[in-house]
């Protein structure tokens, strides 16, 4: 899943990717991107969990991390979506070999010219509550209330363009209008606590002359956006009358309560593989409104499950626990009871590893010198995945401050990535089979029959010698281009803050990223500040912040699950980038021209050409590696396969032996 893969992605000891991107990490063993935890009452946390009686095969494991959310429309980030893909079922399902298979869906049809899909819905298929009881029978129109979430401008959804993504008809207007209120929305706020204090004079500028320059320009910005929305819709208001008639549109429809009709705008060769997707799960509104907005999703008690599993035990920071759901309408093949997770934020990996040794659990990821300690054990696994790990650069979110003003010299940002020799960072610190990059798109993760079956990297190597990415490790001219940018802007010094995640080994390759800069880049500090998840995602949301480490892994099999977060507006382009070159591009691939079959050879040499823009270009991140991961894992645990999209694991394919 993306994005979320974000996409900041996490490498937890269960091994499970991180997304998106967003969808986003490698914690202490890196970093996954993109929120809000449980909010149990203190009673509730003393309460004993009350387990099934018989649980003989129990999968134990070490999460790194705390979940942010359990509301589909909400959930960003991978650990988000790994319990969301057990604990709750779409449509679709991916398989042990990574392609969807019918879940909710019972059956469906697609008309011949790919435009419209009928699913049926299989009968009986049940609400749990977190004590196993019956709440409701699933229908269609829960499908229908939980996509509409997403497009709800009060929700502020960073996953509203997987309406967009998936091109259903009437929502590519909706979450373009989303997302300009929702942007306005963000830069009224950072006006109003725009404050003189944030400022320090220097020798060009005084700190109420840099306030008074950032302030001119977020009113510039505002009014701009104001003008743009008035002159399309009228005013604020009428701009958001239209939205909301928009989202009733969407062209999503219960024919009955299981017959669910959806209808594209243009054909989408892996809609199904959407439909696997935790942002395209049900939910119920009557059990919403009973709760509450406030209250939906932030405890177990707060959720519903239609999954293979029931949340049981959300306690922050300490545990994770997971139940076989007696309701699931496939519970006879699921040979799992329970799931068990320690939460250890920042864990070491000395730490991991003797706990798996030890038997406290089933699976754990190896680096630095454990690789070379462990890595040869009978039990041990690798696991390749396309998930990539950057540095996002502030270019344009927040008030203007002079690191800022260098960082909008995309000179600059060629220069950061020409500075680190990020083969350190993979050969020396993880040494797990982890690869240096300067490309954005992933190896092995997509090729194109139109070429031959060649890959994404072998294509852009012919079209524009961009096989191993684009501006690559050169220290001399780093220093040079650098120089000149400071000389032209008149900054004299320059602060970076590089926001990063806890753990022994996220602290090295941070420590690694502060002394490449520094030591190459002319008048440069690095400052390294380690945040709690959430406090990390808000902060890089608000656009407080020069560089973070992240990462972001596929939401769905195809390029643009990478390409389309940089678009202007894009809910994880948190640096807010803003090319309209670009953008004219994505929208021509993503929902144009280039969306018909007869252009597919084309649509992937423009989504090579983006990749160019975006890097060689622009370098709007500094890449950094795509990960790999070698571990150990239970021989005892079968078929706990690492999807590639989506949530890293499906816990109801897993066996465990006696």
């Amino acid at each position: 899943m993306k994005k979320l893969l974000a996409l900041l992605l996490v490498l937890t000891m269960t091994f499970s990717l991180a997304a998106c991107g967003n969808k986003d990490t490698d914690k202490d063993k890196t970093p996954d991107e993109n929120q809000t935890v449980s909010e149990n009452d203190d009673k509730d946390k003393d309460k004993e969990t009350e387990e099934p009686a018989k649980q003989n095969k129990v999968l134990n494991f070490i999460d790194a991390e705390n979940i942010p959310s359990l509301v589909t429309w909400q959930a960003t980030d991978a650990a988000s979506f790994r319990k969301l893909g057990n604990i709750k079922s779409g449509l679709f399902i991916l398989g042990l070999d990574g392609t969807p298979q019918p879940e909710i869906a019972e059956s469906y049809e697609v008309s011949e010219d790919g435009l419209t899909y009928t699913f049926k819905l299989r009968k009986g298929v049940k609400w749990a509550t977190v004590n196993g009881e019956e709440y409701a029978e699933l229908t269609a129109k829960d499908f229908i209330f939980a996509w509409k979430k997403l497009l709800d401008p009060k929700e502020a959804a960073q996953y509203a363009s997987m309406i967009k993504t998936a091109s259903i008809k009437n929502g590519a207007e909706a979450v373009d209008l989303n997302v300009g209120l929702v942007t306005l929305e963000g830069k009224m706020k950072d006006l109003e606590k725009l404050s003189v204090d944030d400022y320090e004079d220097t020798d060009d500028a005084t700190a109420k002359q840099q306030y008074e320059e950032a302030k001119k320009e977020l009113e510039e910005t505002i009014a701009k956006s104001t003008e743009k929305i008035e002159k399309d819709y009228g005013s604020l208001e009428e701009a958001k009358t239209k939205l909301n008639e928009l989202i009733d549109a969407l062209a999503v429809t219960a024919e009955d309560d299981y017959t669910l009709k959806v209808e594209l705008a243009n054909p989408v060769p892996y809609f199904l593989d959407l439909m696997t997707f935790a942002s395209f799960f049900p939910a119920s509104e009557k059990f919403y409104n009973e709760v509450g907005a406030d209250k939906y999703g932030k405890s177990v008690e707060g959720s519903l499950y239609n999954g293979a599993f029931i949340f049981k035990e959300w306690k922050l920071s300490e545990r994770h626990y997971l139940v076989k759901n007696p309701l699931y309408w496939d519970a006879e093949n699921v040979d799992l009871d329970a799931l068990d997770y320690r939460v250890i934020e920042g864990v070491s990996n000395d730490t991991a590893v003797q706990m798996y040794l030890d038997g406290e659990t089933d699976s754990t990821g190896l680096a630095g010198e454990n690789v070379e300690k462990y890595g040869n054990r009978p039990d041990t696994i690798q696991l390749g995945e396309s998930t990539l790990f950057y540095l996002s650069l502030n270019v344009n979110n927040g008030a203007l401050t002079p690191t800022k003003k260098v960082l909008r010299d995309k000179r600059a940002r060629k220069a950061m990535n020409m500075a680190i020799d990020k083969s350190y960072i993979t050969d020396v610190i993880f040494a797990n089979g982890s690869i240096p990059v300067d490309f954005f798109l992933p190896k092995d993760f997509v090729s194109s029959p139109d070429h031959d079956g060649k890959g994404f990297r072998q294509v852009a190597e012919e079209l524009y010698g961009g096989g191993q990415g684009y501006n690559r490790y050169n220290p001399e001219e780093a220093k040079k281009l650098w120089q000149s940018v400071l000389d032209e802007l008149k900054v004299k010094d320059v602060t970076l803050e590089c926001i990063i995640y806890s753990g022994d080994t996220a602290a090295k390759v941070g420590t690694h990223i502060k002394d490449e800069l520094e030591k190459t880049l002319p008048n440069t500090t690095v400052e390294l500040l380690v945040l709690p998840f959430s406090e990390k995602l808000k902060r890089t949301t608000d656009g407080d912040f020069s560089m973070n480490w992240g990462g972001w892994g596929p939401d769905y099999p195809d390029a643009m699950t990478f390409m389309d977060m940089w678009v202007t507006g894009g809910a994880y382009n948190r640096g807010h980038y803003s090319n309209p070159a670009y953008d004219e591009g994505i929208e021509l691939t993503k929902a144009g021209e280039l969306t018909a079959p007869a252009k597919s050879k084309e649509r992937f040499e423009k989504l090579v050409e983006l990749e160019k823009i975006l890097l060689e270009d622009d370098q709007v991140v500094v890449p950094l590696y795509q990960r790999n991961r070698l571990g150990l894992r239970n021989p005892k645990v079968k078929d706990m396969k690492l999807q590639q999209f989506g949530a890293d694991y499906i816990y109801k394919w897993v066996k465990l032996e006696d």
